[in-house]
């Protein structure tokens, strides 16, 4: 009896477990994912998409995927798992890497299902499906590569004792232990790949400019662009070593605030300096109107980062007050105040909730 309430407790805790939101997540996403491969397979969906469109965004998820292998992967839990294992150190992270690198690609085989599907269905020459084929057991093995490349330098690394040190202010490679994470970086990517295309096309054509002289399409497709870059450093700081902060040096709300700031200015300062150099050549009042919006939507970012929300709520949150902004920039400008409202709610939250990061 004693055994089954065991056995008992043991599953409704599982079942517990279930309830967290990443856990939901996923499984919707699985899903939703399932249902989408389904519909397309039965004819429920029709997406037309020729082979330059497959394969151009083949290969910007194939990059993603190798950005994603060069995340640093804790090894030691999976050690101590299967430590009373049959199998060596070797064979345990060999198999571990193995599974990283078919879910860094996933996203490239669900794809892949629906391209093959869009070639036979318009009779396109089959050499392409063996080409889609080649491309993702290249990517799952350069994934494979650049993981274990990675962890054999990282192991070097540590072993051996240098004498020669490059001297970097620690204040400067804090930051980038804390903030530089896999979400920023794949954010950044994009957000350059994007801004370079969106900039190579207007050069291509000095007439647009002359176009795009009385439109804000312009500038809000490159403040939506920015918005994606720095969306980034939600998932970023989780990654602060917080006990330290909060037990070995204490710091003021202030200090995370200029921190966080300084960091994206150092990425994407950049970006404003283009945006601003390219707007002033198409319209001055309008580069000085959206430059407020990248300002606004930066404060929000950062603040946003750094309450104790759930990260879908953040992204979500996110999403909204870009959207709402982009909205409230086609009005007069006179409603541009509006905008600080965001501001001022999410820096007192954030003041209220950062403190809380250290008992998570």
């Amino acid at each position: 009896m004693a055994l089954l309430l065991f056995w008992i407790r043991v599953a409704i805790r599982r079942v517990l477990d279930l309830s967290k939101p990443y856990i939901l997540f996923a499984l919707c996403v699985i899903i939703f994912i399932g249902a989408f491969v389904y519909a397309l397979i039965n004819g429920y969906i029709n997406i037309n998409l020729d082979i330059k469109t497959i394969y151009i965004i083949v290969s910007l998820i194939i990059l993603f995927s190798l950005v994603n292998s060069f995340r640093n992967y804790n090894l030691l839990p999976i050690l101590i798992r299967y430590s009373k294992s049959i199998y060596p150190n070797k064979i345990i992270i060999k198999r571990y890497f193995l599974k990283q690198a078919l879910a860094n690609n996933l996203l490239l085989i669900i794809f892949n299902i629906i391209a093959f599907y869009a070639i036979t269905k318009f009779s396109v020459n089959c050499i392409h499906i063996f080409i889609l084929l080649g491309a993702t057991v290249f990517s799952i093995i350069l994934s494979l590569i650049i993981m274990r490349i990675k962890i054999k330098s990282l192991n070097k690394k540590y072993s051996e004792i240098s004498n020669r040190k490059l001297v970097v202010n620690p204040l400067i490679k804090s930051a980038i232990y804390d903030y530089l994470s896999s979400d920023f970086l794949i954010s950044l990517v994009l957000c350059v790949i994007i801004f370079v295309f969106i900039i190579i096309n207007i050069v291509r054509d000095i007439n647009s400019i002359y176009e795009l002289k009385d439109r804000s399409t312009f500038f809000i497709m490159l403040t939506i662009v920015f918005s994606i870059g720095i969306a980034g450093i939600i998932g970023s700081i989780p990654n602060i070593n917080w006990k330290f902060q909060a037990i070995i040096s204490p710091n003021s709300f202030k200090y995370y605030l200029k921190r966080t700031f300084l960091f994206l200015f150092g990425f994407f300062g950049w970006f404003i300096l283009l945006f601003i150099i390219f707007g002033s050549i198409i319209n001055i009042m309008l580069t000085i109107k959206y430059l407020y919006c990248i300002f606004v939507l930066l404060f929000i970012a950062v603040n946003i980062s750094l309450t104790i929300t759930n990260m879908m709520i953040k992204t979500f949150t996110m999403a909204i007050i870009i959207f709402l902004t982009m909205w409230v920039s086609t009005l007069p400008i006179g409603f541009m105040p509006i905008l600080l409202f965001p501001v001022i709610i999410t820096f007192i939250k954030a003041k209220n909730e950062y403190r809380e990061w250290s008992l998570l």
